[in-house]
């Protein structure tokens, strides 16, 4: 494959592509059969004079996108369309910047180009003379000295080459000794604005210092008083920002720049991460290597090793650092995140001796390390089977296989070791807190927390005692919970394989690991699976019943499309739905599967349960719910299953809950009768994981958090009096103020991020940045056409873009890498604005891809017949096809050309193929901004477009300071809010509490 530096050089011809089609120029003294005044969209300047200021109209920011101005118009010079104020062209950019108050001067070179008409004669197809105009291209270019000693406030310089064109500068001191100043261009030329001469185009400021001298200034240092978390983003300083433009720097190593540089088009390219640690290999925490019990001295050294070096790592780049010897910095920051390192790093310490001094313990951890191998076994080889290649499952369990063995990320198995005292020891203080795995999206936390679940099982099923008032063989151990359905669908499938690994491992070793089936269940809403068997019945003689009935075993067949073991599709005939045992039976239709239904011995159906009813009693292993799930609590006593709350069993049906009736079942045709028989309670769950905690955030944060203060209360016991509680595990990549956001949502008091942060945002020891010069990673792009409807920039820059990727794919230079950027995942921001987009697809954009190929000369022209949405109206059902139809690569005649999706795909789909995305609006939040942005390049060099809409204020701003936001990205994001105890919370939800904790925690049946 080719490296990455080529599929960054595919990705930058893109833009380049996209800055000469809406900026230009192609050449700098180019000739154009086109006005430039339709032929460009940004970098223009009109005259300034009062007609046009008297008639400028304040645009609203939702109209501008569905403008009908379409300025791409103007095939030959009769029929130019005609220019109305609504979208009103600027007259003047400007660059604001930080300067030392000793600075004396600096260099400011103003660049443009004018255009000027052309007539000519020409033949038509019909053999006819007709006029045509040609414009050509006049550079301009001036460079002015600025003395700040000459003015106090502002001063203006008309350009010796056009008296018209104004800079103007203006200059405030600021109290620490610093100035900022702003330098405009301005156009105050007397054409009309219809008149081409009037206009300025491909504009350019650049302030520098003409001895090449460092005078520009971040932000942060002519400031006293520091954001507190602006000191971890010192090594990328804000030196600047556009007006009406973007602005670009170069900044050194102490926050100075040698020049600032206005752009219409900027560009950043955000360093990518790594986990790996220098001096350790992949595979020096080998999974294969951790599972063998036998060789536990090599196990708890190379874990050792892990702990010591985290310990240098904090002597040498904290304790020791330069930075210590300030005093009021070790006092306010220095010693606060010292501390939470040598925290972190005891806890680590403390794992490790649990392994040492336990075999208990240490035996789960084997079994965590053997599920999580053979859970990567698995998927490569479903991966395979299922794409239908030939290949049998015990090449890739083959320990001679080097492809076989897997290694943990560092920073994962350490998040592993900090948990275990706080699981196996229930009373110890780690219980309480609540760990916040923090770490970029793609990192690896998901099988983090895999890891850790795969532990609890084992840990907890190892302790079984005959004695205990609690039932450790089964029972619901661990619950993981999501906010979205497309979150849900995407994690659940390597979940399950880990349920199946871990399955097959108690098998093999059967009883030792419990002689209940590790298991897993589905618990997410009425409308994706069925609450109960009873709307699964059909009635010949009611054909709506039917239909309904019919449509809910449907809803069935769909959660699962493919064996989870072996790849290949199931269908319906898979599902054996059995009404008078409450149970759906889930084989493999491959006979060399090895949940294969006719099998001639040990045969097994696939451990996973779909149907509320049957979750409640089977008692999966783990369940996976979205959050809104939990809103059964008060309406079905039921659920008290899930807490391990079940004193009978029924030979047929399976555990019954307490406090639920269950009628007797007599002897059928097909079933002897029934038997029903007291049992102790199973031991609540032990372990509950919140995914992508950013989002339980506003009012669905304020009833999840009231909410919690009854789940947490049935997951709760008592050892010796001591109320026991479960562990909270939490997960996010953009967050702030977790602390109090995780204090309001589960009552805790400490809350700990792992990895804790270091002086620089760029290590933490367990993740240090890449510089994008060894390893491109994202690059994101802004445009913001003012003057333009948002529906002219969203149809020129999708025109450009995918007529580009395909004229690049039948390039022999470029074909294997064009695939991450032929599909273009289009982002919005409301359902109303996608809704835009997908008319000018159908129609606009293909007929501006057509005028592309004309004008540039290109061989072919691009179609978009492969086209799908991704949003909340369409079903659950659609969301795996979808999933798959992205991963399709562009040699596939299926491939897609388009996906425009809301905030559906904000979260949880990974999807590696994907390298373009245009985001049409800047998101309301900036953690939906950075999650988005994420789904793209994940494998291989990003793409993101940023299509501002100039109209919005929001916007502007963003584009106006694009260099400084994506500098500092993860420090603009919003701190959560959740009031679960408000007056108003307390309105909406107490009644549903009190019902929940009397249906629930009544002990006696009625």
């Amino acid at each position: 494959m080719a490296d990455r530096f080529k599929f960054a050089e595919v990705r930058q011809e893109v833009i380049e592509m996209l800055k000469k089609d809406l900026l230009g120029p192609s050449s700098e003294n180019e000739t154009l059969n086109q006005n430039p005044r339709f032929e460009y969209i940004v970098g223009m300047l009109a005259p300034q004079n009062s007609e046009n200021d008297s008639n400028e109209q304040e645009v609203d920011g939702d109209a501008s996108f569905e403008g009908d101005a379409d300025y791409t118009a103007g095939e030959d010079d009769d029929n130019e369309p005609v220019f109305t104020n609504r979208f009103k062209t600027p007259s003047s950019i400007g660059i604001s910047f930080y300067l030392e108050s000793s600075t004396k001067s600096f260099n400011v070179d103003v660049t443009w180009g004018d255009y000027t008409k052309a007539s000519d004669k020409t033949t038509n197809k019909e053999g006819k003379k007709v006029d045509v105009s040609t414009y050509t291209r006049h550079p301009q270019k001036e460079t002015v000295v600025i003395d700040l000693q000459e003015f106090s406030k502002t001063k203006e310089y008309p350009l010796v080459c056009d008296s018209n064109v104004i800079l103007y500068i203006s200059k405030i001191g600021l109290k620490q000794g610093y100035t900022l100043v702003t330098a405009y261009v301005i156009n105050k030329r007397k054409n009309p604005e219809s008149d081409i001469a009037g206009m300025m185009f491909q504009v350019n400021l650049r302030a520098y210092s003409q001895e090449k001298m460092d005078i520009f200034v971040a932000e942060h240092i002519c400031r006293k008083i520091l954001a507190v978390d602006e000191f971890y983003f010192a090594q990328r300083p804000i030196l600047g920002r556009g007006r009406g433009c973007a602005a670009t720097w170069k900044a050194n190593k102490n926050g100075r720049a040698s020049e600032i540089v206005s752009t219409f088009i900027p560009e950043y390219e955000f360093p990518g991460v790594s986990a790996a640690l220098e001096g350790f290999d992949p595979f020096f925490f080998s999974m294969r290597t951790l599972s063998v019990a036998k060789k536990k001295d090599d196990i708890i050294n190379r874990l050792n090793v892990l702990a010591d070096s985290y310990e240098n790592w904090i002597q040498k780049k904290l304790v020791h650092d330069s930075k210590m010897d300030d005093a009021k910095f070790k006092k306010e920051i220095g010693d606060t995140v010292i501390n939470k390192c040598i925290e972190a790093l005891g806890r680590i310490r403390a794992g490790i001796q649990l392994l040492v001094e336990d075999d208990i313990s240490f035996d789960a951890f084997c079994f965590m390390n053997r599920s999580m191998i053979l859970q990567r076994n698995i998927m490569n080889f479903s991966k395979k089977h299922g794409a239908g290649i030939e290949c049998a499952f015990r090449d890739f369990v083959d320990p001679r296989n080097p492809s076989n063995n897997f290694g943990w990320r560092p920073f994962q198995i350490a998040f592993i070791l900090m948990n275990l005292k706080g699981i196996v020891d229930p009373e110890h203080d780690n219980r309480e807190v609540v760990d916040l795995l923090y770490f970029p999206t793609g990192g690896g936390k998901t099988e983090a927390y895999l890891g850790l679940m795969a532990f609890v099982i084992a840990n907890r099923r190892l302790r079984t005692n005959e004695s205990d008032e609690y039932n450790r063989d089964g029972g619901v151990t661990a619950i993981l919970r999501y906010t979205l359905r497309l979150l849900t669908t995407q994690q659940r499938d390597r979940i399950t394989k880990m349920i199946l690994a871990a399955e097959l491992i108690r098998q093999k070793e059967y009883p030792k690991y419990g002689k209940e089936p590790i298991s897993i269940g589905f618990w997410v809403g009425g409308t994706v699976t069925p609450n109960t068997f009873k709307e699964l019945e059909e009635d010949p003689e009611d054909p709506a019943k039917t239909r309904k009935a019919r449509s809910k075993k449907n809803s069935i067949y769909k959660q699962l499309l493919t064996c989870p073991f072996c790849g290949k599709p199931l269908t319906e005939e898979n599902f054996y739905i059995e009404i008078p045992t409450k149970s759906v039976s889930i084989y493999c239709s491959d006979d060399k599967c090895m949940f294969y239904r006719y099998k001639p011995s040990n045969k097994m159906k696939i451990p996973v349960y779909l149907v509320d009813e049957e979750i409640y009693a089977k008692c999966p292993t783990i369940i996976l719910s979205t959050v809104d799930k939990f809103a059964r609590l008060p309406w079905d006593v039921n659920t008290n299953a899930l807490f391990g709350r079940v004193d009978r069993i029924c030979s047929r049906d399976g555990y019954v809950a307490i406090g639920a009736d269950h009628a007797r079942h007599t002897r059928t045709e097909e079933l002897p009768t029934a038997t029903l028989r007291s049992i102790k309670p199973f031991l609540p769950p032990e372990l509950i994981i919140q995914d992508e905690l950013h989002l339980i955030t506003g009012p669905l944060g304020t009833v999840y958090g009231a909410y919690e203060t009854v789940i947490e209360d049935l997951c709760s016991y008592t050892i010796g009096g001591k109320k026991i509680k479960p562990k909270y595990v939490v997960s996010t990549a953009t967050i702030k103020n977790a602390a109090e956001q995780t204090k309001c949502l589960y009552g805790r008091k400490v809350t700990a991020q792992f990895p804790p942060n270091g002086f620089e945002i760029g290590d933490s020891f367990y993740i240090r940045e890449v510089p994008v010069e060894q390893d491109p990673f994202r690059r994101y792009v802004g445009v913001c056409a003012l003057g333009q409807s948002v529906k002219t920039a969203l149809l020129r820059v999708y025109s450009i873009i995918l007529q580009s990727a395909y004229n690049l794919s039948l390039d022999d230079e470029y074909k294997d890498v064009i695939d991450p950027y032929y599909t273009l995942v289009g982002y919005y921001n409301s359902i109303r604005e996608l809704g835009g987009a997908v008319r000018l697809l159908q129609d606009d954009i293909p007929d501006r891809i057509q005028r592309i190929k004309k004008k540039y000369g290109m061989s072919r022209q691009r179609f978009l017949n492969h086209k799908v949405e991704i949003t909340s109206r369409m079903s659950s059902y659609d969301i795996p096809k979808k999933l798959s139809q992205l991963e399709t690569p562009y040699t596939d005649s299926n491939c897609l050309d388009t996906a425009i999706a809301t905030n559906m795909i904000a979260v949880g789909m990974d999807v590696d193929r994907l390298g373009l995305m245009v985001v049409t609006g800047q998101p309301k939040q900036n953690s939906e901004y950075i999650q988005a942005t994420s789904r793209i390049g994940r494998s291989y060099p990003g793409l993101v477009v940023t299509l501002y809409n100039p109209y919005r204020p929001r916007d502007l701003s963003h584009y106006e300071n694009f260099t400084g936001y994506h500098a500092q990205l993860y420090r603009f994001v919003e701190g959560t809010t959740a009031t679960p105890f408000s007056a108003r919370a307390r309105d909406r939800v107490l009644h549903a509490l009190v019902i929940s904790a009397i249906r629930l925690g009544f002990y006696t049946r009625a």
